[in-house]
């Protein structure tokens, strides 16, 4: 079990950041700024590796809440309705706070949220991407 453990956090790891530097670097026209896939690619690769990061810590608060390892979770639906939620707080509280201490704006193509004044893209980013890493892990370990 120990080696699909750490089978599982490689896993969880690398997919998270191939689905998070696809998801940046296709977002990236929509914020004020953006010249080119080029010249954005090191801030699109500095973005993926803290979103792998709050991944991370979203592993680690499922194991909290689980108290097991990945692999003896027993996923249902609610746990991935929770992972979006968190995923949604924690990229509202992110947008938000970048957008108040001036790190980035939004292009006028960026799709806002009412009321919240937020990108929906980062949004969604981390709603479907957080659940999708864990789930993608899962199987390729188990498949493994």
């Amino acid at each position: 079990m120990k080696n699909f453990n750490v089978r599982y956090f490689f896993f969880f790891v690398v997919i998270s950041f191939i689905l998070n530097i696809i998801w940046e670097n296709l977002q990236a026209p929509f914020y004020a700024g953006f010249v080119s896939f080029f010249s954005h690619f090191s801030i699109c690769l500095k973005g993926a590796l803290g979103d792998v990061l709050i991944n991370l810590s979203a592993l680690l608060f499922m194991i909290l809440i689980k108290q097991a390892l990945p692999l003896k979770f027993k996923f249902n639906k609610s746990d991935f309705f929770i992972l979006a939620a968190l995923g949604f707080i924690i990229a509202a509280a992110i947008e938000k706070n970048a957008l108040f201490t001036g790190k980035w704006n939004y292009d006028s193509a960026m799709p806002l949220i009412p009321y919240l004044n937020i990108g929906l893209l980062p949004i969604l980013q981390m709603m479907f991407l957080l659940p999708l890493s864990f789930y993608l892990a899962r199987r390729l370990t188990i498949r493994g």
